[in-house]
């Protein structure tokens, strides 16, 4: 099969991997069992690992399609629906009517900003290879991946691979077949737990190390409020965290990935690529949810020259 030149494909990035819906209330600090307490706000937005960094990555301005499975009940339907209104492309998402849908209960508590995340992924959510349609993914520049249907990312990995492709991975959670992903992509962008599950090192730095050598050009841990470190060719790059008053860190690991997507496509220096992702969930995180916070490129742009990063900033006009 003969794929298009690069700069000839409808879509910019292809995501595949997990969706949701998120049911979000901010707390005043976690009650004692058997009690009844009063939220402060409640809102319904759209979830999902890679669903939100599609969502991302279309709030600036690339092209994006989602891939994954659906159900068919009233939670899964407001799922594409929140994908949809992004004008994301869904027209491949696999469904599953007989399935109910993805949903998670987020509590963000806020006094701190950090979250707690309850949630039901149905057995039918899983993804096997024999489901994917090879254009589906060829049709893009950039593939996402969280790996989580570990076997479904390889064949999708695979595919992207002859077609020229880039392939960025968010290593959140450790599954079944996950060491088969990593290696294959060039930015793995993880948490310290991944790091420290899939190398066995106490030491981030030595974890990071290992990465690279096992695989992945590009490997970078985040760190919350303290930043982001990566590693790439033999060589540190630390991001501070930037400074902001925060009011709900759910989803601000997807939308850093979302972001990670255009320093890719782009060809930025791995320290440009961690620095706007970095400011682009910072930015994010002053909202309450996973997405109604995410800022369009130039509002991006007027943060990061605030900021200390003018010259990044201009690279985004």
């Amino acid at each position: 099969m003969t794929d298009l030149p690069l700069a000839e494909r409808p879509f910019d990035v292809v995501g595949l991997g997990t969706n949701a819906l998120d049911l979000i209330a901010i707390i005043d600090g976690y009650p004692k069992p058997d009690t009844k307490v009063q939220f402060r706000t409640f809102d319904v937005q759209g979830g999902g690992v890679v669903a939100t960094a599609m969502a991302a990555c279309a709030r600036l301005g690339l092209k994006a399609r989602y891939i994954g499975k659906v159900g068919g009940d009233f939670w899964a339907r407001a799922s594409m629906k929140t994908l949809t209104r992004e004008g994301i492309d869904v027209r491949h998402v696999i469904r599953d009517r007989t399935s109910p849908g993805h949903v998670s209960i987020v509590l963000a508590d806020e006094a701190t900003g950090q979250r707690t995340l309850f949630f039901r992924r149905p057995p039918a959510y899983a993804i096997r290879p024999e489901e994917l349609r090879r254009e589906a993914f060829t049709a893009a520049r950039l593939l996402h991946v969280d790996g989580i249907d570990s076997a479904a990312a390889v064949r999708a990995i695979g595919w992207a691979r002859e077609a020229g492709m880039r392939v960025t991975m968010d290593g959140e959670r450790i599954v079944p077949g996950i060491e088969d992903v990593w290696p294959r992509v060039d930015l793995l962008v993880c948490n310290p737990r991944f790091v420290r599950g899939m190398t066995g090192h106490a030491a981030i730095e030595d974890g990071l190390r290992e990465m690279a050598d096992r695989g992945p050009a590009r490997v970078a841990v985040t760190l919350a409020e303290h930043g982001v470190l990566g590693f790439t060719e033999g060589s540190w790059v630390r991001i501070p965290g930037f400074r902001i008053e925060p009011v709900d860190t759910n989803g601000a690991g997807d939308v850093f990935h979302g972001a990670c997507a255009v320093g890719e496509l782009r060809g930025w220096p791995l320290e440009w690529t961690l620095t706007f992702a970095n400011a682009v969930a910072a930015m994010k995180c002053r909202v309450l949810g996973g997405r109604r916070g995410i800022p369009r490129l130039s509002e991006a742009a007027e943060f990061l020259a605030s900021h200390g990063h003018p010259g990044l900033a201009a690279a985004l006009g």
